[in-house]
C-alpha cells in the first residue's frame, strides 16, 4: 500500500459472489484524486487488504486503479481499470466490476 502513503485513505468491505468460491468478503482501501473539470474524472488507487493468496488463488494482484470519467457533458459516465491482473481471469474481472460499483455508489460521483 506504499502508493497510498500521504493520501486520505477510505475503506470498504466488498462482498462478491464467485462461482465455486461462494461469497467472498474483501476489505478494500482506496484513495481518490479529482483530476479535472471538463470532463470531470476521478483516479482511484485501490488495495485489497489482508488477501490470502492460498484462499483466493484467483486474486492476481491486490493493487489496481480505477478511473471514473463523465462523458457527454454529464449524460453518462465510464470506468476504466488498470493494474497487473486486469485481464487475467473472469473472477478477477468480476471483482473489479463489483469494487467499482461499491465505490461509485458510496462516493456518489457526478451528482
Amino acid at each position: 500500500m506504499e502508493k497510498m502513503i500521504g493520501k486520505m485513505v477510505k475503506k470498504i468491505e466488498v462482498l462478491i459472489d464467485l462461482l465455486g468460491y461462494g461469497i467472498v468478503e474483501l476489505p478494500v482501501a482506496y484513495s481518490l484524486i479529482f483530476t479535472g473539470l471538463s470532463p470531470r474524472a476521478y483516479n482511484i488507487d485501490c488495495h485489497i487488504e489482508q488477501s490470502d493468496t492460498a484462499l483466493h488463488s484467483w486474486l492476481c494482484s491486490s493493487d489496481f486503479k480505477l478511473v471514473f470519467s463523465e462523458i457527454g457533458g454529464g449524460k453518462g459516465h465510464m470506468v476504466c481499470f488498470s493494474g497487473e491482473g486486469v485481464n487475467r481471469n473472469v473472477y478477477y474481472q468480476t471483482m473489479l466490476n463489483v469494487v467499482a460499483d461499491y465505490i461509485f455508489l458510496k462516493e456518489k460521483f457526478f451528482l
